[in-house]
């Protein structure tokens, strides 16, 4: 393994419910303790080195994607416990008046259903209801295994879920479908925004602390890559005009929603002078770029620590 970032998503505690993925505080601390923190580099360290290529085999660097508010409660104060400092990635509309339905409907799977594969059932269920051409066409030929393979921490479950989600259902259809189950359910979204993310304030004070924040785009779309050109600057754009605001500095550190990108993206970081960016794998890849550094999900070194 090559020097990567460990990229982290969900915390719980009494307040923040524990999700599929979520650790607590305290199995931060164990992870740490497992990766050795003598390893994990801060974060304006780990980027001078990166683009310097002085990057040891060993090295690490933690990183905080979407700007939740259980990692500003759980994990901040840890890391400040340490010591450590780390890359956080931003996306800003929903710190401009918005809410952004990711976050919203992992919160709904979470706390209205007894588990997740509750919510599969029902959600696989509704699509067999409203698209059934095209659901038993999905179900007669999906292949798990082949699909997302570079994420092992995913069920076949999980991955078909994905694949309505991105491919068959698209933004609006899948809205649709989630509309209904919370309409079934009685849950009002709107109820449930606030606790979701951070604010300006925790932008000001992470990187007061010394923490480097980051562009991860302004509505996180789980496809950004099939989007034109166009759209994906205004995504950077938008993105990159509200940390510049909030932060005073311009962001130089980036990071792929969902690992979305193409040979459109990375010009568009370059020109707004983002200098690093990370993937979401740790695939091996041919002369990658700056924009490429390798990520292991948290999840995955849970397991191993598990074991």
């Amino acid at each position: 393994m090559t020097a990567h970032g460990v990229m982290f998503h969900h915390f719980f505690d009494s307040f923040h419910p524990n999700g599929q993925g979520a650790i607590s505080g305290a199995e931060l601390k164990a992870l740490l303790d497992y990766l050795g923190r003598d390893r994990i580099l801060p974060a304006h360290e780990w980027m001078r080195r990166a683009l310097a290529g002085t990057l040891g085999d060993d090295d690490l660097c933690l990183t905080f994607d979407d700007a939740l508010r259980c990692q500003y409660d759980i994990a901040f104060p840890v890391l400040d416990h340490f010591g450590l400092t780390a890359f956080w990635f931003v996306y800003s509309s929903v710190f401009e008046g918005n809410w952004e339905p990711l976050e919203v409907y992992r919160y709904f799977r979470t706390t209205a259903f007894l588990s997740v594969d509750e919510f599969y059932r029902d959600f696989f269920q509704s699509i067999a209801d409203v698209y059934p051409a095209e659901y038993q066409t999905v179900i007669a030929q999906f292949d798990p295994a082949s699909y997302l393979s570079e994420f092992s921490i995913y069920s076949a479950d999980d991955r078909l879920f994905r694949y309505f989600r991105d491919h068959i259902l698209g933004p609006s259809r899948y809205d649709g479908v989630m509309q209904s189950m919370m309409l079934e359910k009685g849950f009002d979204p709107l109820n449930v925004t606030g606790k979701l993310w951070m604010n300006d304030d925790h932008l000001r004070a992470l990187r007061k602390a010394g923490h480097l924040i980051g562009l991860h785009s302004y509505t996180h779309p789980t496809r950004l890559a099939d989007q034109p050109v166009e759209a994906q600057a205004r995504e950077y754009e938008k993105n990159f005009t509200h940390l510049a605001r909030v932060l005073g500095e311009n962001p130089v550190a980036m990071s792929h929603p969902c690992n979305s990108y193409n040979e459109l993206t990375l010009p568009i970081l370059e020109g707004l002078g983002i200098r690093l960016g990370f993937r979401a794998n740790v695939e091996r890849i041919v002369r990658p770029s700056p924009f490429e550094f390798p990520r292991k999900d948290h999840a995955i070194i849970m397991k191993e620590l598990r074991s």
